[in-house]
């Protein structure tokens, strides 16, 4: 009987070091997960002073921060901001390698006005209509320099985006050449001249099929 009361007090004791420690690495993960307020006022206020010295960004105004707690970005802390005249949202950020200032408009607005303005591939065995989203490279873009304020320079092969599509079923034998005729098209209307497309498949429940390989067409 004795035996089996240490046993006992010793399992207790194992379950209660183990619940203790997973209560310690949720309340770390809370912690960090949570953004520093100082930090968050610091970045809008810096903002702000980027954006009075930005002529091209007069009826822009900052609305927010954001915080990457997971290493999404190349920032952790930035600044939400909308320019008004064209309602586009964007980020205000300090890079990490020469500790300046940068924008993401142009990238935003790009992104915004070809999603707008692309129609979705038609694709065998389905019916319904995709989601395209457009993504830009904002470093690439901040490389152009001045030359980013060009009407045309969203076409350049060096900033060429990459177009998502997450299509709702395992991968059929046509897709690559139907993706592949979709994106000469977008060329043929003179919407886009360079592009990479990533296809993903996911399941009903956003799940990745195909063991997560995706679809690449680059023109």
């Amino acid at each position: 009987m004795k035996l089996m009361k240490r046993l006992i007090i010793v399992i207790f004791s194992l379950i209660g070091v183990i619940g203790c420690g997973v209560v310690i690495l949720v309340f770390a993960f809370w912690q960090d997960a949570k953004p520093d307020v100082a930090q968050e006022e610091k970045i809008k206020s810096e903002a702000k002073i980027y954006l009075e010295k930005q002529k091209y960004l007069p009826d822009a105004r900052v609305t927010g921060s954001v915080y990457d707690s997971m290493g999404n970005f190349s920032f952790e802390y930035a600044a939400r901001a909308v320019d008004e005249k064209t309602n586009t949202e964007f980020l205000i950020y300090q890079t990490e390698e020469s500790g300046t200032f940068v924008d993401s408009y142009h990238a935003s607005l790009w992104e915004d006005r070809l999603e707008r303005s692309i129609t979705s591939p038609t694709l065998e065995k389905l019916d319904e209509e995709l989601i395209v989203r457009v993504l830009y490279d904002n470093d690439e873009i901040q490389q152009l320099g001045t030359d980013r304020f060009d009407s045309n320079a969203y076409l350049r092969a060096d900033v060429a985006p990459t177009i998502l599509i997450d299509v709702p079923r395992k991968r059929h034998e046509q897709d690559k050449v139907q993706i592949t005729a979709w994106a000469k098209s977008l060329r043929e209307q003179k919407i886009l001249r360079h592009m990479t497309v990533k296809v993903d498949y996911v399941s009903k429940k956003g799940e990745l099929l195909e063991n997560g390989n995706s679809l690449f067409v680059t023109l």
